[in-house]
């Protein structure tokens, strides 16, 4: 039996082996994560596959990426946002070790949109959307509740 082609956009990494990724979240998002994984029978990557999906399909990613690097500037300064080159947390932001497994064709993707949004690391990347998808400033699920969105989650 043929295997997908790439083009279609579904390829063949069910064949191949993960790869584990070391991704920095909220502890609240990490649990979050593990109670989800549990309950609904999901893998990280998936979660975080899913996460991604979501904010790319409303054009939110890229913002997201650039929300957690920019360094606002104060209001009426003439100057815009700085980039913050080491991506570090905000103070009194702490994360946490998320390990995540994903396979080689999965982390190309990944990496193209590392490029793509100008996150300069996977950690990064995941990190936002997985903490958007999963949190909101209440700690509140956020992620989509509507009938379509799970069934095309597979949830």
């Amino acid at each position: 039996m043929p295997r997908p082609s790439a083009a279609t956009g579904v390829n063949s990494s069910a064949y191949q082996t993960p790869e584990q990724v070391s991704i920095y979240v909220k502890p609240e998002a990490k649990e979050r994560a593990r109670v989800m994984s549990r309950s609904e029978g999901i893998e990280y990557a998936q979660l975080a596959m899913d996460a991604i999906d979501h904010f790319l399909s409303e054009n939110m990613l890229a913002f997201l990426v650039r929300a957690r690097l920019e360094v606002s500037r104060p209001n009426g300064s003439h100057f815009p946002p700085r980039r913050n080159l080491r991506s570090k947390s905000r103070p009194g932001i702490r994360r946490v070790l998320w390990p995540v497994q994903f396979r080689p064709a999965e982390l190309d993707i990944l990496n193209d949109l590392v490029q793509d949004t100008g996150a300069e690391h996977l950690s990064t990347l995941v990190s936002v959307a997985v903490e958007a998808y999963l949190l909101d400033d209440d700690g509140v699920d956020s992620s989509p509740s509507t009938d379509d969105a799970a069934i095309s989650s597979g949830r």
